[in-house]
């Protein structure tokens, strides 16, 4: 295996580890607590911002309409 393979699979995976890993904390944790880090949170990739806000907004209407009936 070459040297850019052997990187490229090791980057794979510190990749997986890390997504396994945060889906551990996510299944641990409330979906109230979810939603306030979500809102507490200032993402530093626009992209990252605008699916957080989105999440939020659509969890306040959800919260708003449940709680309405």
């Amino acid at each position: 295996m070459s040297e850019t393979q052997q990187h490229q699979g090791t980057a794979v995976e510190q990749v997986r580890r890390v997504r396994d890993h945060l889906n551990r904390e996510i299944e641990a944790t409330t979906g109230k607590a979810l939603l306030d880090h979500v809102h507490g949170h200032r993402y530093t990739i626009p992209f990252l911002q605008r699916l957080a806000l989105k999440a939020a907004s659509k969890a306040d209407a959800s919260g708003t309409a449940s709680a309405s009936h």
